[in-house]
């Protein structure tokens, strides 16, 4: 039986993606050993994390919170008035931002899902996505032309792409083009671990 607080991180651990219980007694473990000042900045971590991050109001990435009264909610990418507001990608989560990013071939607008309700495609989950919201987005301006969905070549990623689709298709005019990333993405991949070069000729040959 193992002390409560140690359990009551090893508890903590499991609710982190992919992490089961042997891999969160690792942890739980590694931290108890460290020195109290390793601990406190640890700690401190987390706690500016839950209070100095926000969501973009427009993309809903994570951002952290400003002064700037004008912008105090849109992240740099959606301020930016270098970036093409004509085209807007859609992926599930922060990380595929950075992903896409780092191709340095894409220079349009993002609009992230979230990741809850992914892994498992029902009604209520799906409904916890940020898909309304891109509606609405889509239909109040006036620049965007077309839309990429670049969800990952999983089960999960072509069924959730699928499904965006349709819903495009029935909420939107006809002159919006709606694509999706090139098979240049090997089948159970998740977006946020491609390699640049790959991801990039995916961008390249969307459909």
């Amino acid at each position: 039986m193992l002390p409560k607080p140690i359990q009551n991180l090893i508890d903590q651990f499991t609710k982190l993606p992919s992490v089961g219980p042997r891999q969160a007694a690792r942890f739980a473990f590694y931290l108890i050993k460290q020195s109290k000042l390793n601990l406190d900045d640890f700690a401190k971590a987390i706690i500016d994390a839950s209070k100095n991050l926000n969501q973009c109001s427009l993309c809903f990435r994570i951002i952290e919170c400003q002064n700037d009264k004008k912008n105090k909610y849109l992240c740099s990418i959606c301020k930016n008035p270098q970036r093409d507001k004509s085209i807007i990608c859609i992926v599930e989560k922060d990380t595929d931002v950075e992903a896409v990013e780092n191709t340095g071939r894409y220079n349009g607008l993002y609009h992230v899902l979230g990741e809850s309700g992914l892994k498992e495609f029902s009604k209520p989950n799906i409904e916890n996505l940020h898909l309304k919201d891109l509606i609405k987005r889509i239909k109040n301006s006036h620049e965007i032309k077309e839309i990429i969905i670049a969800t990952s070549a999983t089960t999960e990623g072509d069924t959730l792409a699928l499904y965006i689709a349709q819903l495009l298709k029935k909420n939107l005019p006809a002159n919006k083009q709606i694509t999706r990333l090139g098979r240049g993405l090997s089948t159970g991949s998740e977006l946020e671990y491609m390699d640049e070069e790959t991801l990039s000729q995916a961008l390249l040959g969307r459909k």
